[in-house]
């Protein structure tokens, strides 16, 4: 943590330098910028014996001479002594240093006895002639107040020297989005960043929000509910895309099967990822799983958490509706990883599931269940569900073959009844059993009718004999 913390003192102390420090909020003008970022220092520096002459206010404090008036410059760019030119002091850039000269200014002159040394935190270098100077060198104030510097001056965390997002008013959206990322933020950061979020150095850089849109348990989480929030990195966070990172830990090949006992250990690393509506596109009722229980709900503005209700296992092709029965034969143990009974009652209870068949099913599950593309005995004992179903509907008799109950009472139906047979014998099967056309149909008993009508053919050649073991199922006569 040390380490990471150092590194991250050394980006964000670059702040002090032109290169890592966040732009001014409103742009400056052109001459203003030119006259404050790339001033010739070293061509004024037989003019000047002290930095003092033009930045009295460094030593003492005194804000307002920090920068040389433009009557100052003026004594010289008058036009008659030097090319005339147009100054204005700077408006204080817009960043979140709390940088204070000083006390550093007192603590050189003390090391030095001769006076303040400005070249020890502005020359490009060591030993660079006067006036040599630039902005800060952000390496040169992590020597010193970095930790592990030989220094009593080194610091634990990013502050003092940084104030906290919060306190940074003046920085704007675009700048906060400018931020430098410290090395440590690599791309094994995330996985990784809860040890070194227990400490102060985050809301230098960051609010709330920023944690409260990965984390799904933001409010029970002390350290993210101790950073304070800001409406700027709201702003920052909509305009970026979440992705959550795999834990190593997930990629095992055994995961999804023995995820279950380290969620019954204990759901508090769960749920920095994962809400309850993470788990209930497996395991269906969350309330029945006391580990779902106990991980957050999603709530309006609250991070989302990983979405699993799209994920299957491969072996779930799209027909796996239809072929499931023979994995199920071998064992529900490995069912019973994501489903419970009540998931198959759903399906299966088919008097309470009429949806499992589609719409208008009743209307035309006659053909199906005669030709048998389907095993309605999968779901329906014939003899209860079946027949209480049409003798409710009262389209089942079984007193007479004669009884015109179902057929609208038609005159003369049972006349007529042969047409529709040949046409659509399947229909009839909703009602009737084979024995029961025999009645009547039968060359061996009852009322001989022969149901096949004058001038047929009993010629079998060329013909499906399936079509005639139907009723003939000893045998085809010859004539």
């Amino acid at each position: 943590m040390i380490a990471r913390a150092a590194s991250a003192l050394l980006a964000l102390s670059a702040l002090v330098a032109g290169a890592w420090a966040p732009r001014p909020v409103r742009p400056r003008p052109a001459a203003v910028r030119a006259a404050a970022d790339t001033f010739p220092h070293a061509r004024h520096e037989r003019l000047f014996t002290t930095c003092a002459a033009c930045h009295a206010g460094i030593a003492t404090g005194d804000t307002a001479d920090v920068w040389p008036s433009p009557e100052l410059c003026a004594g010289c760019h008058n036009g008659d002594l030097a090319r005339a030119v147009s100054w204005s002091r700077p408006a204080p850039r817009a960043t979140n240093l709390t940088f204070d000269h000083v006390p550093h200014v007192a603590m050189f002159e003390a090391m030095d006895s001769g006076g303040p040394n400005c070249q020890k935190c502005h020359a490009s270098a060591d030993s660079q002639p006067f006036m040599a100077v630039g902005r800060a060198n952000p390496e040169r104030c992590v020597g010193c107040h970095g930790q592990g510097a030989p220094s009593h001056l080194a610091q634990e965390s990013c502050q003092p020297c940084h104030a906290t997002l919060h306190d940074a008013t003046g920085v704007g959206v675009a700048a906060i989005r400018g931020f430098p990322k410290p090395p440590s933020h690599d791309s094994s950061w995330i996985l990784s960043h809860r040890t070194a979020a227990t400490g102060p150095t985050c809301a230098v850089c960051h609010a709330q929000q920023l944690c409260t849109w990965c984390h799904v348990n933001a409010r029970s989480v002390q350290a993210i509910r101790d950073l304070p929030p800001d409406d700027r990195e709201a702003e920052v966070v909509r305009s970026l895309t979440l992705t959550y990172p795999r834990p190593p830990s997930h990629a095992a090949a055994d995961w999804t099967r023995r995820h279950g006992v380290v969620a019954r250990a204990g759901v508090a690393e769960c749920a920095n990822c994962h809400a309850q509506q993470s788990c209930v596109g497996c395991h269906r009722v969350q309330e029945r799983v006391p580990a779902i229980a106990a991980l957050p709900r999603r709530t309006a503005g609250g991070a989302f958490g990983v979405d699993l209700a799209g994920l299957k296992p491969a072996d779930h092709l799209p027909d796996q509706l239809l072929h499931h029965r023979e994995m199920a034969a071998g064992g529900t143990a490995s069912c019973a990883t994501c489903h419970r009974p009540s998931y198959c009652t759903t399906c299966h209870a088919a008097a309470k599931a009429p949806s499992f068949h589609g719409a208008n099913f009743v209307m035309r599950h006659a053909t199906q269940a005669y030709a048998a593309e389907a095993e309605c005995a999968s779901c329906h004992q014939t003899q209860v569900f079946c027949h209480d179903c049409h003798q409710t509907l009262g389209r089942s008799n079984r007193t007479a073959p004669v009884s015109a109950g179902y057929h609208d009472k038609q005159p003369g139906w049972l006349f007529g009844h042969g047409g529709v047979a040949r046409r659509a014998i399947e229909t009839c099967a909703s009602c009737h059993a084979q024995d029961f056309c025999l009645r009547c149909h039968s060359a061996t008993s009852g009322q001989h009718v022969n149901p096949h009508g004058a001038g047929f053919n009993p010629s079998v050649a060329g013909k499906n004999k399936a079509t005639c073991l139907i009723c003939h199922t000893t045998g085809i006569p010859s004539q």
